[in-house]
């Protein structure tokens, strides 16, 4: 029987963020939802996790897969829901009535809703909130992204626009976005609402990973927005932390005139030019 919405976990080798997470959606008030649940062969006692929940969850299977975004398509694959919600293992659900809000309000013109989140760093105790902007010009999804544990994405726009990226290892979530958004002009609607806990220690979260990331993007841009190039690469120095500091000195009186005086000092001890 065809359900209103299909909740998509990947995992592998997080048997606590895991269990963390299906909690977080068999718990939901709302239940016209079938649960998918893609396991990368785990050997860490994710398996037995999943056992224990078998009769909350609508399918699951525990194989190699060829990475996250393989891991992706093949619970997209095996989807019947009209739209689909990704929640990899560690993220959770902001609370138990999310995604009732959220269907109490979503219509078959949406072919994406989104909210905002809470980035957790459990290791560093530290938490923020992303809030997205209810406009997204291109500018924004250009140097940012929309968190994808808070979007509802309709599910037959994978099959009309393209699958998730499998060559990329973090940037298929964006890409797909980018390019839905600002090619395909997909209608899309925020609503004011937290709709999860994103797990900043994820892979995607690493300092290790942002050069592929980087390198990924600008091939998206190169490839589907080629005019954009050379501004894409400006906008990454934009971004940057020297150019974060000039702004911050550009907004402060007290921090122009210091900047002044450390100018007119160094000027008097340079050498004179000769006439």
């Amino acid at each position: 029987m065809a359900k209103s919405l299909s909740i998509i976990t990947i995992n592998y080798n997080n048997a606590d963020g895991l269990r963390k997470t299906i909690e977080s959606v068999v718990h939901q008030t709302y239940s016209d939802f079938e649960y998918i649940i893609i396991d990368g062969g785990s050997t860490d006692g994710s398996v037995e996790v999943l056992s224990g929940y078998e009769e909350r969850l609508s399918f699951w299977v525990s194989e190699p897969d060829k990475g996250i975004y393989n891991a992706m398509n093949k619970g997209l694959k095996v989807a019947a829901g009209d739209y689909v919600l990704f929640m990899n293992s560690g993220d959770f659900l902001y609370d138990e009535s999310v995604v009732e809000t959220v269907f109490k309000t979503i219509s078959p013109n949406d072919d994406l809703v989104y909210g905002d989140v809470v980035l957790k760093n459990e290791i560093i105790d530290s938490e923020r909130i992303q809030t997205h902007p209810e406009q997204l010009p291109f500018s924004y999804l250009y140097k940012q992204t929309i968190c994808q544990q808070s979007c509802f994405i309709k599910r037959a726009l994978f099959d009309e626009i393209f699958y998730f990226n499998e060559d990329y290892k973090i940037s298929a979530d964006w890409e797909f976005l980018i390019y839905a958004i600002y090619i395909q002009k997909i209608r899309y609607r925020k609503i004011n609402k937290l709709i999860s806990v994103y797990d900043m220690t994820g892979v995607s979260s690493t300092q290790k990973f942002r050069a592929i990331a980087r390198n990924e993007r600008e091939n998206t841009i190169e490839t589907y927005f080629p005019l954009f190039k050379d501004d894409y690469k400006n906008l990454q120095s934009y971004s940057s932390n020297r150019f974060a500091q000039l702004k911050e000195i550009e907004g402060s009186v007290f921090l122009r005139k210091l900047v002044s005086i450390i100018f007119k000092a160094l000027l008097i001890f340079m050498p004179k030019k000769k006439n």
